[in-house]
């Protein structure tokens, strides 16, 4: 991972103190003050910063399986993943996309929380960089493999693995669907969260989230502090990803009312919605 300093930490806070409060890790707290995760450790630099979290993120999820600790996990984690790749395979003269090796490792991670062990600060660190190699040596040992295979009858044509067939073109053509209609959905209910948020709320995010402003900015022109602005933007995102979550909890209720009706549960969650967010999915659906 790399290094983390104390900015990057503040800007991570809001996201460590909703973990946090989402699986009951105190060590995620800590780290959100800015605080080592356990009494007399070490955590002077920027370093040991970096290797807390990796670790206390990864043990976390091992503990709980949750899929919002494991995506921060992979935003924190993944640049320096990804560089030892790079690095690694300059140095050969095969064609491995870096990006498929590094998906490969984390699912690998994803797949086998249990193995991990955070018996000291660096622990993800070391244990994510073993399974960058054992993953980085399985795709090499492939692409020789192939290489063999053509120099043996150069007349032989070996079918692309990595080629999409014309079964799975089709169900990712589904899935794309499935997954546009998914994010219409996202998307509509956080305009009726959003709506019901203050007029103080709905303005922060909109500049800092939307308009790109500093906090510094966002903070001068609303006339409060930077650490005011921080906390309102932190309780507008919580009142939101709350809603969301009771509403789609909601709909799932509906859909298991109704088994097999996909029509009538597809209007039921459309009539719930707020008149501009049924608006807005109406306008987007039309366009497909």
């Amino acid at each position: 991972m790399h290094a983390a300093s104390i900015d990057q930490l503040e800007l991570l806070k809001p996201r460590l103190i909703e973990l946090w409060e989402r699986t009951g890790d105190t060590t995620l707290k800590r780290l959100a003050d800015g605080e080592a995760p356990r009494a007399g450790a070490a955590f002077e630099t920027a370093q040991d910063r970096s290797d807390w979290l990796g670790t206390r993120l990864m043990e976390n999820y091992k503990s709980t399986g949750d899929a919002q600790v494991f995506a921060l996990l992979f935003e924190v984690s993944r640049p320096a993943f990804l560089i030892a790749i790079q690095g690694q395979l300059r140095r050969t003269s095969h064609h491995v996309d870096p990006q498929d090796v590094l998906q490969e490792v984390f699912l690998n991670i994803y797949r086998y929380p249990h193995r991990f062990d955070s018996d000291r600060a660096d622990a993800f660190r070391n244990w994510g960089h073993r399974i960058v190699r054992n993953t980085l040596l399985k795709f090499l040992r492939g692409e020789g493999r192939r290489a063999c295979l053509h120099s043996i009858d150069d007349d032989f044509q070996c079918a692309d693995v990595r080629a999409r067939s014309p079964a799975r073109a089709a169900v990712d053509s589904e899935g794309a669907v499935l997954v546009n209609q998914a994010y219409l959905l996202y998307l509509s209910l956080y305009l009726v969260h959003f709506a019901r948020l203050t007029a103080k709320e709905q303005r922060a995010l909109t500049m800092v989230e939307v308009e790109g402003a500093s906090y510094r900015d966002a903070a001068h022109e609303l006339g409060i502090r930077v650490e005011n602005l921080k906390m309102v933007i932190f309780r507008g995102r919580r009142k939101i990803y709350r809603g969301m979550t009771q509403s789609l909890a909601g709909f799932g209720a509906d859909s298991a009312e109704a088994p097999g009706q996909g029509a009538v549960a597809s209007s039921s969650v459309a009539n719930r919605l707020h008149p501009g967010a049924r608006d807005f999915c109406n306008r987007s659906a039309g366009s497909d």
